[in-house]
């Protein structure tokens, strides 16, 4: 049956006496039938995965095939006297110039644009230093995984300190939208580490997506006027809110994940007595 014949035969229900039977008999089949083959697959379609060195990658990012594009691209581009450890250091460096656009971003907000520039160079570096890596066949599995899971909690942390110590987030709520990110890139590690598949990314949204939301917050802030609300006696501005919002979401899909990864590995063990 064509796709047009099940919208014609859904019509053609609907004008039938007895619709609730119909429908739970009929039309909820061929919806079914619609999810699976057009959504669902074209779901698994955008699903990244790749093996990195021994263990298998899986990014569901919303900008995942479009940054893979751009390594298979860029990668053969870069210059011989470029290796992934100055790649490193270029992305910790873009990290620094994130963290003083903030801070400078307090007195005059021209600096903020030193964020976003920042951000772009800490994408650039992190994302290619593997990735010239397993390009040029000179992939160092433990030092390198050792050196990027290192390097990118501590360029959370100068990020996230920041950004609390501009004047336009609590440093509080920054330091909680830092301890929410590492849990749940610790979360990734602790996978990666009994299965052997780590994942780059939760849901549609990883590190690069991250980025973005901080980049367009960033932009915002410049045009926008900061303004401050009292809750419990405490002053927020809308910059704290949509921290509190990013927080609230990171938190949920922290806990979401560690129980439905929890109630997997369960039954995996379960299963072998």
């Amino acid at each position: 049956m064509t796709v047009n014949d099940n919208k014609n035969r859904m019509f053609e229900l609907f004008f039938e006496d007895e619709v609730e039977e119909v429908f739970s008999e009929e039309i909820v089949p061929v919806i079914k039938k619609w999810l699976k083959e057009k959504v669902i697959k074209n779901l698994q379609i955008e699903v990244l995965k790749y093996k990195r060195d021994e263990h298998e990658c899986i990014n569901t990012g919303i900008t995942a095939r479009l940054e893979e594009k751009a390594k298979e691209y860029i990668c053969p581009r870069i210059p011989s006297y470029i290796n992934s450890d100055h790649l490193t250091l270029i992305g910790f460096i873009g990290i620094l110039l994130c963290a003083a656009g903030f801070i400078l971003g307090s007195t005059e907000k021209l600096y903020l644009f030193l964020v976003i520039i920042g951000l772009f160079i800490n994408w650039f570096g992190d994302s290619f230093d593997g990735s010239l890596a397993r390009f040029r066949k000179k992939t160092r599995p433990n030092y390198g995984y050792y050196i990027d899971h290192t390097v990118d909690s501590l360029s959370i942390i100068v990020a996230g300190i920041g950004f609390g110590y501009s004047s336009y987030v609590r440093i509080d709520l920054a330091l909680i939208m830092v301890a929410l990110y590492l849990a749940l890139e610790t979360h990734a590690l602790i996978v990666k580490t009994i299965e052997n598949t780590f994942k780059l990314s939760f849901g549609l949204l990883g590190p690069t997506e991250f980025r973005i939301i901080i980049s367009l917050l960033v932009i915002y802030m410049y045009f926008s006027k900061t303004f401050t609300f009292f809750v419990w006696g405490q002053m927020f501005s809308q910059y704290d809110i949509a921290i509190t919002i990013l927080s609230l979401i990171m938190f949920i899909t922290f806990i979401t994940t560690m129980f439905k990864t929890g109630i997997d590995l369960h039954k995996k063990d379960v299963s072998r007595w």
